[in-house]
């Protein structure tokens, strides 16, 4: 008869398996002081924020900022209080949540479709080469691809150099809010559509190629074999990356908004990410007071974040999937 084996604790699997144990620990390492000892500074959501507070722990940089917070007054929730009361949180709420379930509905099936199209490219060649035109575009940094852009779309750019020639009125493709967000998501699907394709490709490339031949001999064309097989095989990866989108979705992409967007355009397109730089850095009043609501805001942010993956994850579940967690 046999016997279940005996599932070992923590610290029976680090006595079985020292070495293994040994790599994880630079790793682990890496996280406590970067990932994890950073995330003290979250208390200051909940302190008033004061300069030039003696430190508890030396002059070391990480530490003495710990230090010095120790000596800072709790005011509870009076920041939180205090951003929801400004009527330009909710104008940038708006906007995050427009841009951000837009991405989601718009931007996330591009390259799941794209993948389902490299996926039918026969000639081996052909298809490295189409995958190495797709990918090259997210090796760009945001600087220079908003350079190009304002090349082309610009009031003086080629598109609307050409409109002038043929008697047209230019169009402000940067300064008019109601167009600025589609090219947001047009050109952030053209920049990430193909190197999020690789994910899927990957997937796909997992699947049974026999499944594909017995459907071949019943009769199945490309198109079954794709939306009968090659769909319900990878929906488990989509399912996941869903999830993780949902986990991630109110950051709503500060690089491409910040290099892209102006005050023309702030009535749609200003984001919380921007609004949080622009009022810790860039405003008048920078200083205590925004600091602990620049703080403030991320942490509810993050908090939002956190409940929307745990939300997709439950839904996720619901509906049959394994889920994350």
């Amino acid at each position: 008869m046999s016997t279940k084996p005996k599932r070992l604790g923590l610290f029976g699997a680090i006595k079985r398996y020292p070495y293994f144990y040994i790599l994880l620990l630079p790793s682990l390492i890496y996280l406590i002081i970067f990932n994890y000892i950073p995330m003290y500074g979250i208390t200051l959501a909940f302190r008033q924020f004061a300069f030039n507070r003696p430190s508890m722990f030396g002059e070391i940089p990480i530490l003495r900022f710990i230090g010095q917070t120790f000596n800072m007054e709790w005011v509870g929730l009076q920041w939180f209080e205090f951003l929801f009361a400004l009527p330009d949180f909710w104008v940038v709420m708006r906007n995050t949540m427009i841009i951000s379930f837009g991405r989601l509905i718009i931007e996330f099936p591009a390259p799941i479709i794209l993948a389902l199209l490299l996926n039918e490219v026969r000639i081996r060649k052909l298809k490295a080469a189409y995958q190495t035109v797709f990918t090259f575009p997210h090796f760009l940094s945001w600087v220079l691809v908003v350079g190009m852009l304002n090349g082309i779309f610009q009031t003086t750019g080629v598109i609307n150099q050409a409109l002038i020639s043929l008697d047209k009125e230019p169009i402000r493709f940067l300064t008019d809010p109601q167009i600025f967000r589609g090219l947001l998501f047009s050109t952030n699907i053209w920049k990430s559509a193909g190197w999020g394709s690789i994910i899927y490709l990957a997937a796909i490339a997992g699947i049974d190629p026999t499944l594909y031949e017995a459907a071949m001999v019943d009769g199945a064309k490309r198109i079954h074999c794709l939306w009968h097989i090659t769909l319900p095989c990878i929906k488990s990866t989509i399912v996941i990356m869903v999830i993780l989108t949902c986990g991630n979705i109110l950051n709503a992409g500060f690089d491409q908004i910040f290099n892209m967007y102006n005050p023309a355009v702030y009535s749609t397109a200003d984001v919380l990410d921007t609004w949080i730089f622009r009022t810790a850095f860039q405003s008048s009043g920078s200083g205590a007071r925004s600091f602990s609501l620049t703080i403030a805001t991320g942490t509810f942010k993050a908090v939002c974040n956190f409940a929307l993956l745990l939300s997709a994850n439950l839904f996720a579940k619901r509906l049959g999937e394994e889920g994350l967690i």
